[in-house]
C-alpha cells in the first residue's frame, strides 16, 4: 500500500511539474519586435504627447530640448543624469531617479537607445527619447514585454 502511495503521489508531483511548464512556456513566450513595427505607437504617442521627433537610424525617436554646451559623451563615457522613464502604452513608470539625487553610470552599461540618445546632447543637455523595445528591454521577463519607452533625460554631467 505504501508503494502504491508513494507511486501515486511522484505521479502526481510529475504530472503538476509538468503542465506547470508547459503553462509557463505558453505565457511567457515573447517574440522580439522591430522598431519597424513599433513605428506607429511611437508616432502615436509622439503627437498624442507634444513631441516633434526626429528619427534615428537604429529607430530610436528623439526631441532635442537643450543641446547643452558641455562635453559629449562617447558610448564608453560615464554620464550623470537625473531622469524619469514610463511605457509609451499607458504612461506607468518604469524607471526614475529621484529629483534631488543625481545617477552616475557608464553610457555602455546600460539599454541601447539611452547609449544612441545620449550622445546626441553635450554635458547641459536635455533630451526627449521614445525608444523602441529592441533598444529597450525588449523580451526581459522582469518588466512588461515588447513595450516602447518614453525617458526625459537631463544629462548633467560627462565623464
Amino acid at each position: 500500500m505504501r508503494k502504491f502511495l508513494f507511486a501515486l503521489s511522484a505521479g502526481l508531483m510529475l504530472i503538476t511539474a509538468v503542465t506547470g511548464c508547459l503553462k509557463n512556456d505558453k505565457t511567457e513566450t515573447c517574440v522580439p519586435k522591430t522598431a519597424e513595427q513599433e513605428l506607429p505607437v511611437m508616432t502615436k504617442f509622439a503627437t498624442d504627447s507634444a513631441i516633434t521627433t526626429t528619427s534615428d537610424a537604429s529607430g530610436l525617436l528623439y526631441q532635442i530640448i537643450d543641446p547643452g554646451a558641455g562635453t559629449a559623451p562617447t558610448a564608453t563615457s560615464t554620464v550623470t543624469v537625473r531622469y524619469v522613464g514610463r511605457y509609451t502604452s499607458n504612461g506607468n513608470r518604469v524607471d526614475a531617479s529621484n529629483l534631488d539625487q543625481d545617477v552616475s553610470f557608464k553610457l555602455n552599461e546600460v539599454i541601447s537607445g539611452w547609449t544612441i540618445g545620449l550622445q546626441k546632447i553635450k554635458a547641459g543637455g536635455k533630451i526627449k527619447m521614445i525608444i523602441p523595445s529592441s533598444l529597450g528591454y525588449g523580451c526581459y521577463r522582469g518588466l512588461t514585454m515588447n513595450q516602447p519607452l518614453y525617458f526625459y533625460v537631463e544629462l548633467l554631467s560627462v565623464q
